[in-house]
């Protein structure tokens, strides 16, 4: 099932083509670089939600953090029938979670600046539809398409290649919603290693599903409570089931 940060990209490249824009997704981060009608470019940091605020880090406010130099950042609602679109430069995100970060950890010296940091509509409503900020349509061309020229080649007879086998990953595929993340794994019934594959901290391996818990937690939200890995973790399937449930059947 697509996440919401994957179909926030998706529809938010959607409309700047449709408003006469090109974009194109940076690997390896929720960020595309949009070019204009008038041609010049700048690189946009995409934030979605479908509950009226969104999940940004606290390290975001920190100078230098942004490693896709990017020039605003656009939050998409998925709350209605139709998505919205809020943009805001980058500057003015960044100082803002600043000084949030700053509040919180006076309120409890000795606090290590990581973890999740909320956005709430009240920060973002002023750049609604601002698309002229990316030098955008504000009208949109529904029958627009993106094209693609191709040089014309003489036609040749299609070899078939060999195929591949397709590696399949034995461990299960786990899953966990926490701190506004999505968070995909893979469990190692053999040996009880997790390893996370998608969401904050990507690559990460623990030796038990409790240890990635409360690591993930600490890291999300700055969360020193002690969670329970085989409730914390689900399978990723329509089941859901957790993954101390699907154990105790399977065993």
């Amino acid at each position: 099932m697509e996440d919401s940060a994957d179909r926030g990209v998706r529809a938010f490249v959607t409309d700047v083509v449709q408003r006469g824009g090109s974009a194109t997704p940076l690997k390896g981060s929720r960020a595309v670089r949009v070019k204009g009608v008038d041609g010049r470019s700048c690189v946009v940091r995409v934030r979605s939600t479908t509950r009226g605020q969104w999940m940004a880090r606290r390290q975001d406010g920190t100078p230098g953090s942004d490693s896709t130099g990017s020039s605003y950042w656009v939050f998409v609602d998925f709350a209605g029938e139709s998505p919205e679109f809020y943009m805001v430069e980058s500057d003015e995100v960044e100082s803002g979670i600043a000084s949030d970060v700053e509040l919180w950890l006076a309120e409890r010296p000795g606090r290590v600046p990581t973890g999740s940091h909320p956005i709430p509509m009240s920060s973002v409503a002023h750049g609604h539809d601002r698309w002229d900020l990316l030098n955008l349509n504000r009208v949109r061309d529904t029958l627009h398409r993106k094209e693609v020229s191709r040089p014309r080649t003489r036609p040749v007879k299609a070899v078939k290649p060999a195929a591949e086998p397709e590696f399949v990953d034995p461990r299960t595929a786990i899953v966990s919603d926490f701190g506004g993340y999505r968070i995909q794994a893979r469990f190692d019934p053999e040996n009880s290693n997790v390893e996370i594959t998608r969401g904050p901290m990507e690559g990460r391996r623990f030796g038990h599903p409790t240890t990635a818990a409360n690591a993930l937690a600490k890291f999300v939200s700055d969360d020193d409570a002690e969670y329970d890995g085989w409730t914390f973790w689900r399978l990723d399937d329509p089941s859901g089931d957790p993954l101390g449930k699907h154990l105790s059947r399977s065993g």
